[in-house]
């Protein structure tokens, strides 16, 4: 019974990850550079970029981002683009409202953490103790 519970409590912990989307970043021409937290490096080629990093182009570049639905998105000649958490192609989602899939994602990281708690709490708490004997008469 644990082992199907720790299962379980896994999978949920992995489930809030399962939002989270990566674009493909397709220099087309000129100086690219991409920023993943660490201020913006030089990119040469194609490269996966994660909901938040930079993309960089320079004054005489180009580039596109896709999102895994396909959606492209130019990245402007001396511009700068952000890796949105949805793709702006979607339809029907929370991208009107500026949230993204921020909702699913916090709701997923709660609902995993609050099962992860669980299984934790039933994997170590001590077995209770046995029932006492009965009374004599």
């Amino acid at each position: 019974m644990r082992s199907v519970i720790a299962g379980l409590g896994f999978a949920a912990l992995f489930a809030g990850s399962a939002f989270a989307q990566t674009a493909t970043i397709q220099p087309l021409q000129g100086d690219l550079s991409l920023n993943q937290g660490q201020g913006f490096q030089r990119v040469d080629g194609r490269v996966s970029a994660n909901v938040g990093d930079s993309v960089m182009v320079g004054p005489e570049g180009a580039a596109t981002v896709v999102y895994p639905d396909g959606c492209q998105v130019n990245v402007q000649p001396g511009s700068v683009a952000s890796i949105a958490p949805l793709s702006p192609c979607a339809s029907g989602s929370f991208a009107a409202d500026g949230l993204g899939d921020k909702p699913l994602i916090i709701g997923g990281t709660l609902a995993a953490f609050a099962v992860g708690g669980l299984i934790l709490y039933e994997v170590t708490r001590p077995p209770s103790p046995p029932p006492p004997p009965p009374a004599s008469p």
